[in-house]
């Protein structure tokens, strides 16, 4: 994983998701193999289907971290749009 930290889209990136609200959308249990379920509000309020490709981000310490679910064509996505930011700011030097 690239991080950029002076790129203006992961500043952006970053202010609006640090001002956004958390919603609650539920809780679930680890069962015995490691699984869980995701409520049916985040599947449809994201469109996550059987079969997607998640990816798995997590962060922090001991007792305090986090986790984000990524869908795979999203960062796709994000990718793509990094390139032509990088091959545009290096067309400029």
């Amino acid at each position: 994983m690239i991080i950029m930290k002076n790129h203006k889209y992961m500043k952006l990136y970053k202010r609006n998701l640090m001002e956004e609200e958390l919603e609650f959308h539920g809780s679930t249990t680890v069962g015995e193999r490691g699984q869980i379920s995701l409520p049916i509000s985040i599947r449809r309020k994201y469109n996550i289907k059987a079969g997607d490709k998640l990816l798995i981000l997590g962060k922090g310490e001991d007792d305090l971290w986090c986790i984000l679910l990524l869908k795979g064509e999203i960062l796709s996505k994000l990718l793509v749009k990094f390139e032509k930011s990088i091959k545009d700011i290096l067309s400029k030097v």
